[in-house]
């Protein structure tokens, strides 16, 4: 591949990343927004199985970095990095 091949294709694949990543931050915090019935800015245990939310539900403990009882849109994302 031509340099300049290499460069337009790295240039396409991180501008295609950015979106993906931005459109996942967006909806985790729109699905995080939707559990937090009590609006604390997190989703606790209870809130998660209310919602049905499994992804949430079987990691709670892994996703509650801070041990608070909740998880956040910030815990969530530095999970998924």
């Amino acid at each position: 591949m031509k340099p300049i091949n290499k460069t337009l294709f790295t240039l396409g694949l991180t501008v295609f990343l950015s979106i993906v990543l931005a459109n996942t931050s967006e909806n985790v915090a729109k699905r995080v927004q939707a559990l937090d019935t009590d609006k604390d800015g997190g989703v606790s245990l209870s809130e998660a199985k209310a919602g049905k939310a499994s992804r949430i539900i079987n990691n709670f403990t892994r996703l509650d970095s801070n041990k608070d009882g909740k998880v956040t849109v910030s815990e969530i994302e530095a999970a998924m990095k």
